[in-house]
């Protein structure tokens, strides 16, 4: 796949670099993956293309205008990654006189989507501009980017501006341009890819402040005040850069769109009490799935054991309390691109693409020692149905509601497969 989208963008074909993407998400890719896997070293391969004077500017530019365009098209799949949350707030931004923000952009959706506040500047960021948004905003993280080498140094000026302030963020950098000479005298983590981010991110606010970002060393090859002038425009001219701005612009406002709608889909296809998906939501996932990939789709049904005793015995609101302890323990042994709903009750669904039955109850086991080891006062076990999806949906629910019933017959907290004998 990384290949035919890297000669979809090579041709300057939007559809086809379009069904490159959307076959991947089929396939169970999540947004990060795609980012990390496909975008990304298609369009290292683009750049060293133009370095080499292979492919003209003007192709350069519409290469990424067409990256932008599909980042911006699965984005929506980012949004409904997770339930809504906020873990923190994140700022992103270009180093001043730096115009390519792809990979900023491709961040800056990975952690929208996992339920981080994010502050995305942009290209070309000057530094008073980002020094006012640091104090204003307070972010708990400021991610640096930068692709040319010329304006390593005004990067690195800048962090050290940053470094200054009363209460700066911690940092993370970026960019084709940081060699090894700058990363070793860099005291923040290097992010590579979108993949990466989530971890570096979760990291670095757990971790204390460090204060001297930039080593001495390398602090000393750098001139104490900006630099006279920076590159605003590459070789190519205006024009190109005009047309690289418009399609950021125009996969901004897609982001815009997509927002909104994601803030109304919430009121009808989220769960009130987890934040998983409902019922109706799973409905729809679920034709879906059973229509493009019947044969390698796994659905489990989850039930909660003795919900009703847990309930009556320690009282409703422990009950809810309990049902979103659940619902959150499931979420987070999930994979990307797996799909949890509530489906009503004390009953949970999830949906696993690009899952063998086998694999699927791996998954189930994982979830039960999951929650019996997470949710002990009171002890909360899970018995489990495992089912492969097939192309009929109403044939796929019975074999895992008769998977559950044998689970529940078994002696509960166990996993059993619709592919068993009864």
């Amino acid at each position: 796949m990384a290949r035919r989208f890297g000669e979809a963008l090579r041709s300057g074909d939007a559809k086809a670099a379009e069904a490159v993407a959307e076959e991947a998400l089929q396939k169970g890719f999540d947004v990060a993956a795609i980012h990390a896997r496909l975008i990304t070293p298609a369009m290292n391969g683009i750049g060293a293309l133009w370095e080499q004077d292979v492919i003209s500017v003007g192709e350069e530019h519409l290469a990424t205008a067409i990256s932008h365009g599909v980042a911006a098209r699965i984005f929506p799949r980012a949004l409904r990654a997770s339930p809504p949350r906020s873990r923190g707030r994140v700022m992103l931004a270009a180093a001043q006189g730096e115009h390519h923000v792809l990979g900023l952009r491709l961040a800056a959706d990975v952690l929208e989507g996992a339920g981080y506040d994010v502050l995305f500047l942009g290209a070309d960021v000057p530094l008073a501009a980002l020094l006012d948004a640091c104090r204003i905003h307070e972010p708990d993280v400021l991610g640096l980017a930068v692709s040319m080498w010329l304006n390593v140094p005004t990067m690195i000026w800048e962090l050290r501006a940053v470094a200054k302030l009363e209460h700066p963020p911690a940092i993370m950098v970026g960019g084709r341009a940081l060699g090894p000479a700058v990363m070793n005298g860099l005291n923040a983590p290097v992010v590579a890819s979108s993949e990466e981010v989530l971890r570096v991110v979760a990291d670095l606010i757990a971790a204390p402040r460090v204060r001297e970002v930039v080593d001495p060393a390398l602090a000393s090859l750098v001139p104490l005040r900006a630099p006279a002038s920076v590159v605003a425009v590459d070789a190519g001219g205006a024009l190109q850069s005009s047309f690289s701005a418009t399609s950021l612009v125009a996969a901004d406002t897609v982001r815009e769109t997509a927002r909104h709608a994601f803030g109304l889909e919430q009121l009808a296809y989220r769960d009130g009490l987890t934040g998983l998906y409902n019922r109706r939501a799973f409905d729809d996932r679920f034709l879906e799935l059973s229509e493009a990939t019947a044969g390698d789709c796994t659905m489990l049904m989850i039930d909660v054991d003795e919900f009703k005793a847990i309930n009556d015995g320690y009282g409703h609101e422990t009950g809810d309390a309990m049902l979103v302890a659940v619902a959150r323990t499931i979420l987070q042994t999930l994979r990307p691109g797996d799909f949890a709903a509530r489906f009503g009750g004390d009953e949970f669904v999830a949906l696993l693409p690009a899952t063998t039955e086998d694999e699927g109850a791996a998954v189930a086991e994982r979830i039960r020692l999951a929650v019996a080891h997470a949710l002990r006062n009171p002890p909360v076990t899970l018995s489990i149905g495992v089912a492969a999806l097939s192309a009929n949906t109403r044939l796929t629910s019975q074999s895992a509601d008769r998977a559950l019933y044998r689970a529940k017959e078994a002696g509960r907290n166990r996993v059993a497969r619709g592919g068993e004998p009864s």
